[in-house]
């Protein structure tokens, strides 16, 4: 690549993505660095914490309990010897939660 040829964006990002893009190209080039590198390591974690989602998979919930949304997030949590589903999801303002015995 010549110093007179932009790189091409990638064509998988949606609107937002090519306008954080947009804005980053107007940045010097060691923000650019030092955005790349925050990037890399989110995707990491963000991959990571997909697979710490609970699932019937893996040992998370089979079915919600009545009230509970599909969307909550669910964590597992030990109290006193005895393991528990917390299962937090939003409602309107409100974040509403659940502890049932695993």
């Amino acid at each position: 690549m010549t110093a007179d040829e932009r790189p091409t964006p990638p064509t998988e990002l949606d609107r937002v993505g090519h306008e954080a893009l947009d804005e980053l190209a107007t940045r010097e080039p060691a923000a650019l660095r030092a955005a790349s590198a925050y990037l890399e390591e989110l995707a990491a974690w963000k991959e990571s914490d997909d697979e710490d989602d609970p699932s019937p998979d893996d040992g998370g919930p089979a079915t919600y309990p009545d009230g509970v949304p599909e969307r909550a997030s669910v964590s597992v949590t030990e109290i006193a010897g005895t393991e528990y589903y917390y299962f937090q999801w939003r409602d309107g303002d409100e974040i509403r939660s659940e502890t049932v015995r695993r």
